[in-house]
């Protein structure tokens, strides 16, 4: 809706302010969509905002988010939400005709000071929790309040966001990829998320909607405001709205969700069937975001604040495609209290009941028995990092110790954290600074080259490639298992090409078949000769390539994805290992 001819002067704010409510205050000028806001100080207290609707707006729309504002402020004892004032005549919607000669609806909210999210700095986890919390407990508050208008047609419900696709001739190659890639994954599972809870919602929380407070030193959210938006709706759409603009400017996106999706959880707590769709919800909501600034630049270009999250909304969403739905689904199921992988359990459970040998992996060991070697940062053997990185140096200490274990496999390094990765493709920058990938996330058997590997169990190749280059796996085969309805995979890396490249995509393997042998440097990846060997229970977005280790920050939710390979040994010697939590 346009407002560019129909503006009103700051003086005339003032004018309506004191014909309608008997007030004198000075008016400055707000942005809004919709609405024509204004700011009213006064001598005395908080103040105001005047908000002036376009002519023909429905006013039976301004009584809902009303009526809205009327039930929070009755149920929500922890929370501050604008106060509904009525004018002179008793009336919480008033009437002005402005200076065209149109009528306008005027209502007038009480002003709730502090400073809006997007000027907070910095903004940490605690903060993002408090936030959490915070929408939480509005949507709870929400809960059984019910009124017509909460069931219209509206562009910005997640729920009804298709029309986007209408649009896409708006954007270039690269940004319609992008657009197109959440709008399907959102349209594929459409069935469920259909079937979601539902309830009224406040639907715009980004972060000019977020008041905090003006403590620097331990700020919280005070207040959310700006309920225009509140529609019924699935109500995991709110918590991916308030993470998709709070989040957009955070080095690493989904890290920064975690306390937000963890803070609404502890005073709303979500169900798991809606956790498989936040990602989507999230990335939803800069689609609808991107779509409508596009729209508003053809049809009113000058009003600068249609386009205040446009650049950020971006960047969200180029980062966004880079995480994998499955990854960032186990990563809230975590924050929540969840299993992050939900088969965990039913894959403990089967290796319960089923044992295997390492000389069925390695049918030239001389026994089962193993010997554990630590490569942790903690570790006397290890040496000094030029030590490790010496490869014939580290190969030979390898032999003497295999020497004075003559009937022992050399094991070892799940969860271990290692200093060995000295590549600066294990690093990225994540919300607080420089991060590297350092639990390894597989078990290490140290074999000399040319070691065959066999199977353990009946499988089907959905990798098979050389993953070349410095500290990568060289020969890299991956195995799909199913077994009584337990899915998983098992990666052998560090192999020789031609043993691995044997094989092709679908070839069925058998137990006890040969599948390659290991390989050294710098073919394999440039590594002293052994197997890494790592059980998943998800490949993720992964097809030719994957996580041998791990960033401490996301520990617990990649050691449920990568659960431990003793748990199909059992060996003793490798229990005695490093125990690795987050928490």
């Amino acid at each position: 809706m346009t407002n560019t001819s129909l503006l009103i002067t700051t003086h005339q704010a003032e004018i309506y302010l004191l014909n309608l409510y008997n007030i004198k205050g000075q008016a400055s000028s707000l942005p809004g969509y919709e609405d024509i806001n204004f700011r009213i100080k006064i001598k005395n207290g908080d103040g105001f905002i005047l908000k002036i609707s376009p002519p023909q707006v429905d006013e039976d729309n301004l009584n809902y988010q009303n009526e809205v504002l009327q039930h929070l402020a009755s149920k929500a004892n922890d929370i501050i939400v604008p106060e509904v004032r009525k004018d002179k005549n008793g009336k919480t919607i008033s009437e002005i005709t402005d200076a065209n000669g149109q009528i306008r609806k005027v209502r007038l909210l009480t002003w709730i000071s502090g400073r809006i999210w997007s000027s907070v700095n910095p903004q940490l986890d605690n903060l993002r929790f408090n936030l959490g919390e915070k929408c939480g407990t509005l949507t709870k508050a929400l809960q059984g309040f019910e009124h017509d208008k909460a069931h219209r047609q509206f562009e910005w419900d997640t729920a009804q966001s298709l029309w986007i696709k209408n649009h896409l001739g708006l954007f270039d190659t690269k940004e319609t990829e992008i657009l197109t890639y959440f709008i399907e994954l959102f349209e594929d599972n459409f069935e469920a998320y259909s079937l979601l809870r539902k309830s009224v919602i406040h639907n715009d929380i980004n972060d000019n909607n977020i008041v905090v407070t003006s403590d620097y030193a331990n700020p919280k959210v005070k207040a959310i405001i700006d309920y225009g938006d509140t529609i019924h709706t699935q109500v995991i759409n709110d918590v991916g709205i308030t993470c998709s603009y709070t989040i957009m400017r955070c080095e690493d996106p989904l890290d920064a969700a975690l306390s937000i999706v963890e803070g609404f959880h502890s005073t709303f707590p979500l169900q798991e069937d809606e956790l498989e769709h936040l990602y989507n919800t999230i990335a939803l909501r800069m689609v609808i975001s991107v779509v409508k600034c596009a729209i508003n630049r053809l049809v009113e270009p000058d009003r600068e604040y249609l386009f205040i999250s446009e650049k950020a909304s971006w960047k969200l969403l180029n980062k966004w495609r880079t995480i994998s739905p499955d990854f960032a689904h186990f990563s809230f199921r975590k924050a929540c209290g969840f299993k992050a992988h939900p088969n965990e359990e039913k894959f403990n459970n089967w290796t319960k009941n089923n044992n295997f040998e390492v000389s069925k992996l390695f049918p030239s060991a001389k026994s089962n028995a193993i010997h554990r070697i630590d490569l942790s940062v903690s570790s006397t053997w290890i040496g000094h990092e030029k030590e490790i990185s010496d490869l014939d140096l580290f190969q030979f200490k390898i032999g003497q110790l295999q020497n004075n274990h003559v009937d022992k496999v050399i094991a070892g390094g799940y969860l271990e954290p290692r200093s060995i990765y000295t590549s600066s493709a294990y690093d990225k920058i994540g919300n607080n600074g420089r991060e590297s990938r350092t639990i390894h996330l597989g078990l290490d058997f140290w074999f000399p080259a040319n070691t065959p590997v066999h199977a353990l169990f009946d499988g089907e190749v959905v990798t098979a490639v050389n993953d070349a280059g410095d500290k990568e796996y060289g020969g890299l085969i991956i195995l799909k298992h199913a077994f009584d309805e337990v899915k998983f995979y098992t990666l052998y890396g560090h192999n020789t090409v031609e043993s691995v490249l044997k094989h092709k995509l679908g070839d069925l393997i058998k137990k006890g078949d040969k599948i390659s042998e290991l390989g050294t440097y710098p073919e394999n990846g440039n590594w002293a000769p052994h197997l890494h060997f790592q059980v998943m229970l998800s490949l993720l977005n992964y097809k030719i390539d994957f996580p041998g280790v791990a960033y401490f920050s996301q520990i617990d939710v990649w050691k449920s994805i990568c659960p431990d390979p003793n748990l199909l040994f059992k060996s003793e010697a490798l229990n005695l290992k490093h125990s690795i939590n987050k928490d």
